[in-house]
């Protein structure tokens, strides 16, 4: 048992791993709020007494009706890898180009040359071709993943 000494608010529950919810002690603060009677203060000089003006409750004590609106789960699409066998699930559907790529397991390649391995390949000309392939990046042109992205890259 909790005994607000300000309040004369006595609040029982049973047990101490269990308080009370925040909407149960709020609508009591609240109503206790509503029943209280402003201070009383003398005024010395004039030996009258001088009610105090209240202060408005809290906004923050007042307790809504209103439900929160519920979060949709996500949809968890299961696949299987049919290169490894491997099981996979993914938030992405089976439409999406990344699955796609995933479910036929192989990817649509894309290969484009650096200016550099160009260049390369054109002034040393039998050496120049090695540097040229070095010099590549290699891209999946249905999903866009970046296979190899060469050495200047």
């Amino acid at each position: 048992m909790i005994i607000d000494p300000q309040s004369n608010m006595v609040i029982k529950h049973s047990g101490v791993d269990n308080p009370p919810s925040y909407d149960y002690v709020a609508a009591q603060a609240s109503s206790n709020v509503e029943q209280q009677q402003p201070p009383l203060m003398t005024d010395k000089t004039a030996n009258q007494q001088v009610q105090l003006p209240s202060v408005p409750p809290n906004s923050v004590t007042a307790v809504h009706a209103r439900t929160m609106p519920m979060m949709q789960q996500p949809i968890i699409h299961h696949y299987q890898n049919p290169l490894t066998g491997e099981h996979i699930a993914s938030l992405l559907p089976p439409n999406h180009p990344e699955m796609i790529c995933l479910q036929e397991g192989q990817h649509v390649n894309e290969t484009k040359f650096g200016i550099l391995g160009i260049l390369a390949a054109i002034v040393w000309f039998p050496l120049g071709i090695g540097l040229c392939l070095l010099d590549r990046r290699v891209k999946c042109k249905r999903c866009g993943v970046v296979i190899d992205n060469g050495i200047c890259g």
